[in-house]
């Protein structure tokens, strides 16, 4: 390529760019004026919503005191049955366990009988109802009755309420959020919870 084949792409290289830096500039007066060209009209409603707060009293946030309380009831319950018990809920606990960074439950149990159960927590300081994320009811459906869901009501009173479903999966009816969680209620929990 000669010399003048080399300085007419550079000028048409700047040429297009003082066409960018034009097309920029107009597009900005373009998006500052749009205010000015706002005016009042008719009003017609295109559809109508309600915004709530979640109702007082509501605890299906998460907590960690709560959840401590509740894994150690857990535990403690588990443990007065004979079960050797290994905390999974977090990555390095996991990996000692021999388990992946997230299994998808926080206490593996083992019995003296061989029955190894997986079990997730969940603590709430009320009644309300629980959330289950992606992973947590992906592992409730593979593993079937090996693994339970342990929720420990009433975590901020004196007197903590152990709930035990085995094999929710299949025992629960879950409502999807929306946000790789499963909702599934109190009431629903109770019903499920077994004497196993």
């Amino acid at each position: 390529m000669g010399r003048n084949a080399a300085a007419e792409d550079l000028a048409n290289v700047k040429a297009a760019q003082g066409d960018l830096l034009a097309e920029r500039a107009e597009a900005l007066q373009a998006i500052a004026s749009e205010p000015q060209r706002v005016s009042a009209g008719e009003v017609r409603f295109i559809a109508h919503a309600l915004a709530i707060p979640p109702p007082e009293g509501d605890d299906s946030h998460y907590d960690e005191r709560v959840e401590d309380i509740a894994v150690r009831v857990a535990a403690a319950w588990e443990r007065e049955r004979g079960a050797i018990v290994q905390d999974v809920s977090k990555p390095d606990l996991a990996r000692n366990a021999g388990l992946l960074n997230w299994p998808g439950f926080d206490l593996l149990a083992s019995h003296p009988d061989g029955e190894t159960r997986r079990i997730e927590v969940k603590g709430r300081a009320g009644r309300d109802g629980i959330h289950m994320e992606n992973n947590e009811w992906t592992q409730a459906c593979h593993l079937g009755d090996q693994y339970w869901l342990y929720v420990v009501f009433n975590c901020a009173t004196a007197t903590p309420e152990l709930v035990r479903v085995r094999d929710p999966f299949h025992r629960l009816l879950a409502c999807a959020t929306g946000k790789a969680a499963f909702a599934i209620t109190a009431s629903a929990i109770a019903e499920a919870a077994g004497e196993e």
